[in-house]
């Protein structure tokens, strides 16, 4: 019986042994399995645009953004509109206390009768005095009259001439004075020099307004100019009639075009910035003057540029300067040292060290030593024949 025991311990020994030598020879297998997996894309072949991007402010075009000031002083009766209103060009938009003018044009208007009924009595003095002179001329003929009275008509007839031209005279400077006061008259209903819409309002009935106080701003947003400032130490190649695209973080997902419509020719004051504007027409009156807008402007292309996500790029641990992107083939990974063109949207151009089609890792390898077993995260890689050749 004893016998039988120790046989029954031995054989769990035996067993208990090969169980562990099992799990050792599973923990050894374990290290040669892949664990990493990550992101696998290939490098695509693409059009891809250079581009620079400036911040920029809206204005309205010289002359269409204007603030409306009477032509003569006067206390405001009436104010016709408001802000947000539009008006047409000519519209009266306000209006002037006008009695005081009003009596004046009438004085003007009865001296004017008083000139023209002097010029009227100047007349008849004139036609006096010429038949006298013809009836002392007709005496003098028959040898009736004397000589020194028809020199005295004839003076007479001249001096009823210059009073005849005086009272004349009188009749246009009247007539001036009429034209004057019924300008300034006009001017008491104060109308818009353009059309647009009523950005402001200064003043109320009742307020006094002069030549220098403006009563509305008046605003004509259907084209627009925005200034842009481009840093002297970004170099770039802006000409006239280059296309810009306006964007604005207050118009979610509206693109406007315009074009380049002037790059300064000097810097500013501080020689930092150049000043650039974009001429753009301004659909449904979306931008807004003074509104901060992003100028994109196309400067260059490139064609059949091998792209690769931004994020694959990693930095050579050994010149941080230096960039580098892991290759991806035969299940493992190896850093390529790179070199880089311009970038977009989250896509970078390969200029050495890829070539198309090739796989890589798309992000997440940096600090990974080469030669790491990568097991993809995507279930299928393109093939290199499946490179896109699309443009942008």
């Amino acid at each position: 019986m004893r016998q039988i025991s120790l046989f029954l311990v031995a054989l769990a020994a035996v067993s208990t042994l090969t169980s562990c030598q099992k799990a050792e020879v599973k923990t050894e297998a374990e290290p040669h399995r892949a664990a990493l997996r990550l992101p696998i894309t290939v490098v695509k072949v693409q059009t891809l645009s250079e581009q620079l991007q400036l911040p920029g402010i809206v204005f309205a075009l010289p002359d269409r953004s204007v603030k409306v000031s009477p032509g003569i002083a006067g206390k405001l009766i009436d104010v016709k509109v408001s802000p947000g209103q539009e008006v047409v060009r000519g519209q009266a938009i306000a209006v002037l206390d006008s009695r005081l003018l009003t009596n004046q044009v009438n004085q003007a208007n009865a001296k004017v009768l008083m000139a023209q009924a002097g010029v009227a009595q100047a007349n008849t003095n004139l036609l006096l005095a010429q038949n006298t002179e013809e009836r002392n001329l007709r005496l003098v003929q028959q040898d009736v009259g004397a000589q020194k009275d028809l020199v005295a008509a004839k003076s007479q007839v001249d001096t009823a001439k210059a009073q005849v031209l005086a009272a004349q005279a009188q009749v246009d400077d009247a007539k001036a004075a009429v034209a004057a006061l019924k300008a300034q008259l006009s001017y008491t209903e104060v109308k818009s020099p353009i059309t647009g819409v009523v950005a402001q309002r200064f003043l109320n009935i009742s307020d006094s307004a002069d030549t220098t106080t403006p009563i509305v701003q008046i605003v004509d947003l259907s084209k627009v100019v925005v200034e842009a400032a481009l840093p002297t130490t970004q170099p770039a190649k802006l000409t006239a009639g280059d296309t810009a695209t306006i964007t604005a973080k207050f118009l979610p997902g509206k693109q406007i075009t315009g074009t380049v419509q002037s790059v300064d020719p000097v810097t500013d004051n501080q020689g930092t910035t150049i000043g650039v504007r974009i001429s753009c027409p301004n659909p449904n009156k979306a931008l807004k003057e003074g509104m901060p807008v992003m100028v994109t402007i196309v400067t260059g292309s490139h064609k059949d540029a091998m792209i690769v996500p931004t994020t694959a790029l990693v930095s050579d641990p050994n010149n941080p300067a230096s960039k580098m992107i892991y290759a991806f083939s035969d299940g493992k990974i190896k850093r390529v040292e790179v070199t880089t063109g311009i970038e977009k949207d989250g896509r970078t151009e390969i200029l050495t060290g890829l070539k198309p089609g090739e796989s890589i890792v798309a992000s997440g390898a940096y600090g990974v030593p080469d030669d790491t077993e990568v097991q993809a995260e995507n279930e299928s890689l393109r093939a290199p024949s499946q490179v896109s050749s699309k443009s942008d």
